[in-house]
């Protein structure tokens, strides 16, 4: 019989800014999607996070329609034509992958917090926008407790928005740079996903995969509700960080910690089983150690 361990992950949507730009592997032209359709192919992969300590000032370069995104890029939402004297904060910066091209996104929002997004940075230049009339309009905003603390929860939020193949993948790469003493491997990778995905009894999963006397622990994480998420603020109190990706792969290697702590070599399998039938997805995580 399989362990089942309820993991609760989580609100998350992202976070902070800081003064400089995200350095990234990006292309100098313009994504051709962000002013050319209303919905767009669901391919913006997201491959980096990276939070930010200050909220940053930026605006418009121009006052052509560009466009606000939502997480996973297949839905506008603003147009900045409509927000001329608008100065916008950078929460958050995500590297897109679109095909073979890599973008760095920034997660902006307005100074009252009444429309947010993701935009192409190439559209923004740095600074208060000009035509803003406000006078307490700031270049950089410090951080509150109060809004690090929202910032993290909206970070754990979107996070938990992304397509279950990008968000395992995330995952599962910060998992592996925290379990430095563990090694992962591919072997029993190939059986947590024969498990994850075929009705077979994990003996017959092992000898598939060529794994000798493996053990297998699986979780769930708890749809995604502040009201049923425990953990989330000791750890955000304790690092004050607005990195919610930092938190769910932290809760996701104590508990690989755990199990290769009396497993025979240490190795270790991971797999985030996919759920394409609950509204709100409710992953599946399955450990496999030798």
């Amino acid at each position: 019989m399989k362990k089942l361990f309820l993991l609760a992950l989580v609100t998350l949507g992202l976070v902070t800014a800081t003064s400089l730009p995200v350095s990234g592997n990006t292309t100098t032209k313009t994504p051709n999607t962000t002013t050319t359709a209303t919905t767009t192919d669901p391919s913006y992969v997201w491959t980096k996070v990276l939070s930010r300590n200050t909220a940053v000032a930026y605006h418009a370069k121009s006052k052509s329609a560009v466009y606000l995104w939502n997480a996973t890029h297949t839905k506008r939402v603003h147009n900045l034509k409509n927000y001329p004297n608008t100065t916008w904060y950078v929460k958050n910066s995500v590297v897109m992958q679109h095909g073979n091209k890599s973008h760095v996104y920034y997660e902006v929002y307005n100074y009252g917090n009444a429309a947010d997004g993701f935009i192409w940075r190439g559209y923004l230049t740095k600074g208060v926008n000009p035509s803003q009339r406000a006078l307490a309009a700031k270049g950089v905003i410090k951080l509150s407790s109060e809004r690090s603390l929202q910032f993290f929860q909206d970070n754990l939020t979107t996070l938990a928005s992304l397509p279950q193949s990008q968000f395992q993948k995330l995952v599962t790469d910060q998992v592996a740079a925290k379990l430095t003493k563990s090694v992962s491997d591919t072997k029993l990778d190939a059986m947590a996903k024969i498990l994850a995905t075929q009705d077979i009894s994990t003996r017959d999963a092992a000898v598939k995969a060529g794994v000798t006397n493996p053990k297998t622990t699986n979780f769930t994480v708890k749809q995604v509700d502040p009201k049923t998420m425990t953990g989330y603020y000791s750890y955000w109190a304790k690092y004050r960080t607005t990195n919610a990706l930092h938190y769910y792969a932290a809760v996701v290697a104590s508990h690989v910690s755990g199990l290769t702590g009396n497993s025979v070599n240490g190795h270790y399998g991971l797999y985030i089983v996919p759920d394409t039938t609950a509204k709100t997805w409710k992953p599946q995580i399955t450990i496999v150690t030798d």
